[in-house]
């Protein structure tokens, strides 16, 4: 049976490789809750932002980001696909709601004839 750690080493091979895949995961998961609660805009600017960071074109000198930036394909495949997820089931959920809700009929509007 495979435990967590054969999966996770067959698909990282350093641990730089596993912490940038962490981050990019916990930033999906970030903009994620912002896209849930209504903030589309700002959750869409800090997806960008992120991915740009990533890529070292905007310039960064924080610690995280120099684990980011040394291994950029596994931050920002795992934070574009969280974020995706995470719109997608808003888009789901929000399809789903509207179409459970029992549709009121406008009663008194015929008249008596």
């Amino acid at each position: 049976m495979a435990t967590v750690e054969t999966i996770l080493s067959s698909i990282f091979s350093t641990v730089l490789e596993l912490h940038s895949g962490q981050l990019g995961l916990l930033s999906g998961i970030l903009i994620g809750i912002l896209y849930w609660h209504g903030y589309r805009r700002s959750s869409l600017v800090l997806l960008t932002a992120f991915y740009l960071l990533a890529l070292g074109l905007v310039p960064a000198s924080t610690r995280g980001m120099v684990v980011v930036q040394s291994k950029p394909w596994y931050f920002c495949s795992l934070l574009v696909l969280t974020s995706l997820a995470a719109i997608s089931a808003r888009v789901v959920w929000t399809r789903v709601s509207h179409s459970s809700q029992p549709r009121s009929l406008d009663v008194g509007h015929g008249g008596n004839l």
